[in-house]
């Protein structure tokens, strides 16, 4: 009889673009970039039936950046839940003034930061967004279709926030927007993470036959463990065989390097759990294993 011994590290769920719901273990909920559903242009490529009621906690609100498709729920999470809203400093004024947030309720945080919160600590690198050619003047025609102020989207270009949470427990999650801004270097030794939550594919609505090569080898120069793309929402829901595709891939070249490190495709809104595992193997089996709706 096989034995395996686990602990649970905290309980997640990937929602949409780069918003995630993570339940501690203290029983503190964080929601980052808070987009899963709407009315909108947007709505096109949310879950289907997925709203606010089906959110039962929010303690923290934590952003990336703050363009339109990272900030579009924070006003019903707010009314519903008043958290705690984690931004850079730079941009938390205007949060406050758009989405009528107290004053007390906002947490403004810098790059190379170390922050202590409850149930994990934050620590902050500064990122960068991908690559744009619009001058402030044309915002308002671009983003004024997006939730939020022109201002909060002008912003979502030029402050990007990089971090890592660190469980109580020592769980070490790095959540990771577009470009590496140097993340490989930043994070070696025991400063890597257990877990990355990375967007590296082309913006969403971009379908790049180069996605998984390029993908899978940002990774294999991290050299990780765990690692769960986001912000494609398009593809899954636009071409669903492609994005399967790339999720294989990457696997298959991450192997081809001798790479232990996987990739993680989450459904979205299916629960998970991140757990710390020992499972007995058979003699002179070493390689990873797979078994069910687990990668171990």
């Amino acid at each position: 009889m096989n034995q395996s011994f686990s602990s649970s590290a905290f309980q997640f769920r990937w929602l949409n673009g780069q918003c995630f719901e993570i339940k501690l273990n203290n029983g503190k909920t964080i929601i980052t970039d808070p987009w899963f559903s709407g009315t909108d242009s947007l709505s096109r490529v949310c879950p289907n039936r997925f709203s606010i009621d089906d959110i039962d906690a929010c303690d923290y609100i934590l952003l990336n950046h703050t363009h339109g498709d990272h900030t579009a729920n924070i006003p019903e999470l707010v009314e519903k839940f008043h958290p705690i809203l984690i931004s850079h400093s730079a941009t938390i004024m205007e949060l406050a003034r758009n989405y009528h947030i107290p004053v007390t309720s906002l947490y403004p945080i810098d790059y190379e930061g170390t922050y202590l919160l409850d149930g994990f600590t934050l620590d902050t690198y500064h990122g960068t967004h991908y690559p744009s050619k619009l001058a402030r003047q044309e915002f308002s025609e671009v983003f004024g279709k997006l939730p939020g102020s022109v201002e909060l989207n002008a912003m979502g270009s030029a402050f990007n926030v990089n971090y890592v949470i660190t469980t109580d427990q020592g769980m070490r999650v790095l959540f990771m927007g577009a470009n590496d801004d140097g993340m490989i270097e930043k994070l070696r030794g025991n400063k890597k993470p257990n877990l990355v939550l990375h967007n590296h594919t082309l913006p969403s609505s971009v379908k790049d036959k180069t996605a998984a090569k390029d993908f899978a080898e940002w990774f294999a120069r991290f050299d990780g463990q765990l690692m769960i793309p986001m912000h494609y929402e398009a593809w899954i829901t636009d071409d669903p065989e492609f994005a399967e595709q790339v999720m294989i891939d990457m696997d298959k070249i991450l192997e081809e390097k001798g790479k232990s490190g996987r990739v993680a495709p989450l459904v979205r809104t299916q629960w998970y759990s991140l757990d710390l595992c020992i499972n007995e193997i058979e003699t002179g089996v070493t390689n990873h294993s797979k078994r069910g709706d687990t990668i171990c």
